[in-house]
C-alpha cells in the first residue's frame, strides 16, 4: 500500500516515470521507486536508534563493572577472613574451656556476620547478572547494527552492478533473484525451525531464580540457518547467503483465540529493496502453544514478552 501511495503521487505530481503495463513479478510495484531513498528508511531508522541504545549503554556497563569489581574485592577479602581465622577462632574458644553459654553467644556472632557475608554475595551476584545482561543487550545491538549496515550496503552493490539498466529490467531481476536464489531455501530454513520449536519448546524453555522463564535467541541460533534476534521493540530475523540478504522485523504477539503466541512478521528487505507483501506473506515464523508451555512447573496463565536478547515467560 505505501509503495503504491507514493507512486500514485509521483504520476499526479506529473513526473516523467515510465509505464510498464506489461510487467509481472513480486516487484513490480517497487519499481518506479526503486531509486527512493525512503524505501529503506525503516531499516535507516533502526541504524540510528541502535546506535543510540549503544551510547547510552556503554556508560551503564563502564559503571557496572567497576562497581562489580568492587563488590568483589571486598567479597574475595570477606572470604579470606573467615578461611584464615574462622576455624582457628572456633578451636580456640572451646580449647579456652568456655561454658557453653559463651560458646553459643560466640556462634551467635559468627554466624550473624557469616548471614551478612552471605548478604554481600547475594548483592555481589545481583551486580554481576545486571553487568552481564548489560554486556549482552550491548554486543546484540552492536551484532544487529552490522547487520542493518550489511542490508543497506548490499542494496548499494546491487545497483552498482546493473548501472545502466532500465527500472524494468532491474525490478524483473530482483524477483528472478528472489525465486531462484533466495525464497526456497529461506522458507525451508524457517519451517526446520518452526518444528524444532514445536517439538523441543520446553527445552528452549530455562527456569530463572525469580520463577520466571526464558527462551534465548541463543539456543534458536545454535541450529539455524537463520539468526534470530530478540529485543525489546521488536524480533529481527536475519537470514544470509552469498546470493543475497535478508532482514525480516516483527513482534511475538498472542493469537486471537488466546492459546497460542505467534512471531508476526511486519516488515521485510531484501538487499536493502523492501520487500513485497506477497512474498512476506509466505514466510510464517513460529508459534508457541500456551497448552505445552502450562507443562512448566507454576506456569498456568501463561503470556510472553519481548526483552533484550530472550523472550520471557510469565504467568498471570
Amino acid at each position: 500500500m505505501f509503495k503504491k501511495v507514493i507512486l500514485t503521487i509521483m504520476l499526479v505530481m506529473g513526473l516523467a516515470l515510465p509505464v510498464y503495463a506489461h510487467l509481472t513479478g513480486a516487484f513490480a510495484d517497487f519499481l518506479a521507486i526503486v531509486y527512493d531513498e525512503s524505501t529503506i528508511d525503516k531499516l535507516k531508522d533502526e541504524m540510528k536508534a541502535t546506535e543510540k541504545e549503544i551510547a547510552a549503554l556503554e556508560p551503564q556497563v563502564e559503571s557496572l563493572e567497576t562497581a562489580f569489581k568492587q563488590d568483589q574485592g571486598l567479597a574475595v577479602d570477606q572470604l579470606q577472613f573467615y578461611s584464615d581465622v574462622g576455624l582457628d577462632t572456633w578451636l580456640a574458644m572451646t580449647e579456652n574451656g568456655e561454658d557453653i553459654v559463651d560458646i553459643q553467644g560466640n556462634y551467635w556472632l559468627i554466624e550473624q556476620q557469616i548471614d551478612a557475608y552471605l548478604e554481600e554475595l547475594n548483592t555481589l551476584y545481583l551486580s554481576f547478572k545486571q553487568l552481564e545482561a548489560a554486556k549482552n543487550a550491548l554486543e546484540g545491538h552492536q551484532e544487529l547494527l552490522g547487520m542493518i549496515e550489511k542490508n543497506i550496503q548490499a542494496r548499494a552493490t546491487y545497483l552498482a552492478e546493473n548501472e545502466g539498466l532500465g527500472l524494468e529490467q532491474i525490478a524483473n531481476y530482483l524477483d528472478i533473484d528472489w525465486t531462484a536464489e533466495i525464497e526456497d531455501h529461506i522458507i525451508a530454513g524457517i519451517e526446520r525451525d518452526n518444528k524444532r520449536i514445536n517439538e523441543e519448546l520446553t527445552h528452549w524453555v530455562v527456569a530463572q531464580p525469580d520463577g520466571t522463564y526464558r527462551l534465548s535467541g541463543e539456543w534458536l541460533n545454535t541450529e539455524s540457518d537463520l539468526s534470530y534476534y530478540f529485543r525489546a521493540d521488536h524480533v529481527y530475523m536475519v537470514y544470509e547467503r552469498p546470493e543475497g540478504h535478508v532482514i525480516l522485523i516483527g513482534q511475538v504477539l498472542q493469537n486471537k483465540d488466546g492459546q497460542s503466541a505467534s512471531l508476526i512478521l511486519e516488515e521485510g528487505f531484501y538487499n536493502g529493496f523492501f520487500l513485497p507483501k506477497e512474498l512476506l506473506e509466505e514466510l510464517i515464523p513460529f508459534t508457541l502453544s500456551y497448552e505445552t508451555l502450562k507443562n512448566l512447573d507454576g506456569v498456568e496463565q501463561p503470556y510472553l514478552t519481548q526483552k533484550d536478547g530472550y523472550l520471557q515467560l510469565q504467568t498471570k
